[in-house]
C-alpha cells in the first residue's frame, strides 16, 4: 500500500482532501458516521495545528509539539481510514485513485464479513488513564496486532456516568488508552468492544465493564 505522504504540507493536503471527500460521500459511500466524524475532528485538529506552527510570528517549541502530537494522532486514525475506504466496493475506485490511495482493481478480495463472537475485555488504569485490552475467549493474554485475517482490529464504546450518548473509537491494535482530566477523576466509566471487519462492521459487544476514573 502506497505510504502517506511525509511531509507535512503534502500530508495536510492529502488528509483535507480525504476527509472532505468522505464528508461529502458519507451516504452514497455508506461510509461509517463515528469514523467521518473522527476523521474530520483530527484533520481539523491537525490542520490548526500546522497553521500556528508554520506562522513565524507564532511558531515555538509548544507549537512544534502540539502539531507532531497531532499529526500523529491523525496518521494513526488514518491508516485505519484507507483501510476501510480500499475494503469498502461502495468507493469507486477511480474515487480512491482520486484521493491518491491505491487502485484496488488487482486485489480484489472477498469482503470479510461482519465479526460473529463478541472479545474479552481487561483493564489497566493508571492516573487519568484507562487501557482497555481485548483479546479472543480463547486466549489468556491480549496480542500486540490484529493483524490476523480473521479481524481488522475493534471499536471501544464507553459513556461516563454523567452522559447519556456513547462514544466511539476505532483501533488496528488490540489496546487502546483513553485520557481524562482532572474534572473527571471520581466518575465511574463503563465500556464495552466489538471486533471490526476492515469496513469497520462490528461484531457483538463485549460484557459492559465499569471503572472507576482516578
Amino acid at each position: 500500500m502506497r505510504t502517506q505522504p511525509s511531509k507535512d504540507a503534502d500530508y495536510i493536503a492529502f488528509a483535507l482532501n480525504i476527509s472532505a471527500q468522505c464528508t461529502a460521500n458519507q451516504g452514497a459511500w455508506h461510509l461509517n458516521e463515528a469514523m467521518v466524524t473522527e476523521l474530520q475532528t483530527l484533520t481539523d485538529r491537525a490542520n490548526a495545528d500546522y497553521k500556528v506552527n508554520s506562522n513565524r510570528a507564532t511558531a515555538n517549541h509548544q507549537t512544534v509539539v502540539n502539531k507532531n502530537a497531532s499529526f500523529k494522532a491523525l496518521r494513526t486514525f488514518m491508516s485505519i481510514v484507507i483501510r476501510s475506504l480500499i475494503a469498502n466496493l461502495d468507493v469507486p475506485n477511480a474515487e480512491l485513485m482520486a484521493m491518491g490511495l491505491p487502485s484496488r482493481e488487482h486485489h480484489i478480495h472477498e469482503p470479510l464479513p461482519a465479526p460473529t463472537e463478541a472479545p474479552n475485555i481487561s483493564i489497566t488504569l493508571r492516573h487519568g488513564e484507562i487501557t482497555a485490552h481485548i483479546h479472543r475467549p480463547s486466549h489468556g493474554h491480549p496480542l500486540e496486532h490484529a493483524g490476523r485475517k480473521r479481524y481488522h482490529g475493534f471499536v471501544l464504546r464507553y459513556r461516563k456516568e454523567d452522559e447519556t450518548e456513547w462514544h466511539e473509537k476505532y483501533t488496528t491494535r488490540l489496546h487502546l488508552t483513553l485520557t481524562f482530566d482532572s474534572a473527571d477523576e471520581g466518575k465511574h466509566i463503563t465500556l464495552a468492544a466489538a471486533w471490526i471487519n476492515p469496513r469497520l462492521q462490528h461484531g457483538p459487544w463485549s460484557d459492559e465493564l465499569k471503572a472507576l476514573i482516578n
